[in-house]
């Protein structure tokens, strides 16, 4: 019995204790949160659970504008009051439109507002579950002028996560993400968007994918000193499995997934010559891999039914089209684990004109400095007309009829050697000037010395790359090279 009655005693004590406390806990945080004056909010609660609701919240300094409609915190009242930690057991934010401004022209008082809110911070905080509804973010950017410039932004993002250590967050701690719209600044001329992301199970879908650049093609050139490419890519339904983040300490180690899959895309680039060239050496594939400070270990990535179009503006002020059709691609080994000593394989195959059919290998060494790969181009019945829109501004030439076979084996490293062999029933060739008049006599004789039916060989040996352009600007004029030693 008085075992019981002590029992009774330390039970009233402590439930004493713990009302208490809650009660000195809301008083505490609600003069503390009245003290703020960068913080408001119309309605604070706390329940006898602990239960934090916050009702139209708002913060604003200057880097960070914080409102939420609600944000509801559970806390861990008896770890607060046996321990010095901050357990936030559970956290929802509903409504949230977040602004973060990076200041570029005096970076003093953003400096001195970080040191103030450390020594504010005086407790160690722990957070488990968080869960987010409808939240909006923009990443800005101020000058000195106070101009913005949306960097990023993110709209109606939802999220669902279960934390551990804060400072050594992992990938396998989110459960859910869903944003309905994403957009990034990729640089001078290019963004970044997707619309309908989605992630569970480690497997992310996204109903649009974009890369565009952010100007007109007759007005982007106004933007940059030199010839650079007009990019719009749109893909569409695009899954990737099997993702996980490797982390050690917020640091991202490794990335891998099993394989990226894409109904269709459509690709679109235009680059104008009517300013100067671009002479910064481009790196090559194999070079921006190099430079990577993680891992990728990725299986495979492939497409079905797209298109690719490639425009250029000529100094003539004349554009030159080819488009590649009903696009095919599979790309494996995608990775830059030196120790598997595995070459990316790209196996394609695309449509010039209507009937034909061009098939791609390619086996890149993405390990080397220099341009290392083994490509081969087998096209059949091709209409030659599809092509002279390239043709006639890289080398003065159009080609009439049909090409039956055309074969080109290039090995490059560094410099590229090869072979190369067309066959045709009835080829014929137009020779034009500087000027863009058709030379008629030795148009007749190129003619007549082609003397079709026709297959042809020839060899290309020591064949330079242009180190300020592209590996397909390379391969493409390595074809040209093949067919001016063979036709003309």
């Amino acid at each position: 019995m008085k075992a019981l009655k002590i029992t009774l005693i330390s039970s009233a004590i402590l439930a004493i204790l713990y009302v208490s406390a809650i009660f000195a806990l809301e008083f505490y945080i609600g003069k503390q949160l009245e003290k703020q004056d960068k913080v408001s909010y119309s309605e604070f609660k706390m329940s006898f659970g602990g239960d934090f609701i916050l009702k139209d919240l708002k913060f604003k300094n200057e880097i960070l504008e914080v409102e939420a409609e609600e944000v509801s915190l559970k806390v861990g009242i008896m770890k607060i009051i046996s321990s010095d930690t901050i357990l936030i057991r559970q956290s929802f934010a509903k409504n949230v439109q977040l602004n973060h401004y990076k200041i570029e022209a005096d970076s003093t008082q953003s400096d001195s507002l970080k040191n103030d809110d450390k020594k504010k911070i005086q407790r160690p905080f722990a957070l488990r579950k968080v869960q987010i509804e409808g939240l909006d973010f923009y990443a800005m950017e101020k000058n000195a002028e106070g101009q913005v410039d949306t960097l990023t932004r993110v709209l109606g993002a939802d999220l669902q996560a279960n934390l551990g250590d804060i400072k050594d967050l992992k990938f396998e701690q989110l459960e859910r993400l869903n944003v309905q719209y994403f957009k990034q600044k990729a640089g001078v001329l290019q963004d970044i968007s997707f619309d309908h992301l989605k992630y569970e199970n480690h497997q992310f879908e996204i109903d649009t994918f974009k890369v565009f650049t952010r100007y007109s093609k007759e007005d982007y050139i106004n933007y940059i000193p030199e010839q650079k490419s007009h990019v719009d890519l749109v893909a569409h339904k695009v899954v990737l499995d099997s993702v996980d983040f490797e982390i050690d300490k917020n640091k991202l180690v490794k990335i891998s997934l099993n394989e990226v899959l894409i109904d269709s895309f459509e690709l679109e680039v235009y680059r104008d010559k009517t300013i100067p060239e671009y002479t910064p050496h481009k790196p090559t594939y194999g070079q921006m891999v190099q430079k990577l400070d993680f891992l990728i270990d990725g299986n495979a990535l492939e497409t079905q039914n797209s298109r690719i179009s490639y425009a250029m503006k000529g100094e003539d002020g004349k554009v030159s089209v080819i488009d590649l059709n009903d696009v095919k691609a599979r790309l494996t080994h995608i990775h830059n684990i030196t120790e598997r000593d595995q070459n990316a394989i790209l196996k394609g195959s695309f449509s010039v004109s209507p009937g034909s059919l061009v098939n791609v290998d390619l086996s890149y060494n993405q390990f080397e400095n220099v341009e290392t790969f083994i490509l081969d181009a087998h096209a059949t019945n091709v209409e030659t007309s599809a092509l002279n829109s390239m043709l006639k501004p890289a080398i003065n030439v159009e080609l009439s009829g049909k090409i039956n076979e055309l074969k080109s084996h290039m090995d490059s490293r560094g410099d590229a050697n090869g072979t190369f062999m067309i066959r045709s029933q009835d080829i014929a060739v137009d020779v034009f000037d500087k000027e863009n008049k058709r030379r008629k006599v030795v148009s007749f004789v190129a003619s007549k010395l082609l003397n079709p039916p026709i297959e042809k060989n020839s060899e290309v040996r020591d064949f330079k790359r242009d180190p300020t352009r592209s590996m397909w600007r390379y391969a493409w004029f390595f074809i040209l090279e093949g067919m001016k030693e063979t036709v003309l």
